[in-house]
């Protein structure tokens, strides 16, 4: 009798989370930030980039002009698997990894990094996958989750053994977080909530009408 109300109470969270997905709806400024995002020419199909046809998931869950992204920084930084994501935070990635990690890792220890390991992009889901939970910017490839950074000395720095870890992680994943606040506007790391304690979640949501609404943690 347990284990069937085990079983039902999984089936009833878990749809109530599926339900979750359709009452919300697609967003007029996701498919114009996508459009823009290509129009202005970038990615191109290379070896490190290549275009997939529309996803048009369950519900609002999609994207519409879906890049499979291997490698970052035109092949510069590999991805451990590859993530599908969606032409704005594909370019913000570049950004970030540009501007801020790569500068970060040369300072700290004199290495740059040669992969990430990425957890998580497209996926259609709500936010930790909680019932009822809004849906998660994973749902339209403007999100990705990042667990380490391997570096081309041959160390791997881990966001969960990192952040609290020695002096020289310490400072590079607090500087390669707190720089992520200003290209992506959802930032949210170990010390956001006991979710994200082994990585570091990156999207473009849209916080505000205009935004200019960071959510950094």
């Amino acid at each position: 009798m347990t284990a069937v109300l085990f079983v039902f109470s999984l089936v009833f969270l878990f749809g109530c989370a599926d339900r979750s997905l359709y009452s919300w709806r697609d967003q007029a400024w996701r498919k114009d930030a996508e459009a823009i995002c290509l129009a202005k020419g970038g990615y191109e199909p290379s070896a490190f980039v290549q275009r997939l046809n529309r996803i048009n998931d369950k519900g609002a869950c999609g994207v519409w002009y879906p890049l499979k992204v291997s490698a970052a920084l035109s092949g510069y930084v590999g991805l451990s698997s590859s993530a599908t994501l969606n032409c704005p935070l594909t370019s913000a990635l570049d950004g970030w990894l540009y501007h801020v990690v790569e500068p970060a890792a040369a300072r700290t220890y004199g290495a740059y990094v040669r992969e990430i390991q990425v957890l998580s992009s497209y996926s259609c889901r709500t936010r930790n996958s909680k019932a009822y939970g809004k849906v998660s910017e994973h749902s339209f490839g403007n999100a990705i989750d990042i667990a380490a950074f391997k570096l081309s000395d041959g160390r791997t720095v881990t966001v969960e053994d990192g952040w609290r870890g020695s002096p020289q992680d310490r400072v590079f994943l607090r500087e390669a977080h707190s720089g992520a606040c200003k290209t992506f506007t959802t930032v949210i790391g170990p010390n956001g909530d006991r979710q994200h304690y082994d990585h570091f979640h990156l999207d473009l949501a849209r916080h505000n009408a205009d935004n200019s609404y960071r959510y950094c943690k």
